[in-house]
């Protein structure tokens, strides 16, 4: 999976271009943007060594990141990390438990039968309404 890289040169120049580990070291054409020079491109995930080449001369630019390669020639370097989907955590609402009607809990009356239902849980009995 790549990434979309930006690489900025704000720097003076007329003729901006950036060579890198990514273009073979062939210098490729920077776009003026304003004051500023970018370069887009897609990388996959790793370290990539580049410079910029700016009228003919090859620079890091020092407020960017610098390596030094196993030659010797000071670069500048770009990390790109592999990207991670971030799944968005679900917030779990606590809802009250509604109780629904079942057979056990659920009495009917009506002015017919005005039967009431005293007693402990354990021994009920029936009291009837004679008046």
């Amino acid at each position: 999976m790549s990434t979309s890289i930006v690489l900025n040169w704000s720097g003076e120049g007329s003729d901006v271009k950036v060579a890198g580990e990514f273009t073979s070291w062939s210098p490729q054409d920077a776009i003026k943007t304003g004051d500023a020079w970018q370069f887009k491109i897609d990388l996959q995930p790793g370290r990539y060594q580049y410079k910029w080449v700016v009228d003919g001369n090859w620079l890091a630019d020092e407020s960017q990141p610098v390596d030094i390669d196993e030659s010797g020639n000071k670069n500048n370097v770009v990390s790109v990390e592999v990207e991670t989907e971030k799944i968005p955590e679900v917030q779990k609402e606590t809802e009250p438990i509604e109780e629904k009607p079942t057979e056990s809990n659920l009495v009917e009356s009506t002015e017919a039968d005005q039967t009431e239902v005293s007693g402990d849980s354990d021994s009920w009995e029936r009291v009837s309404d004679d008046d």
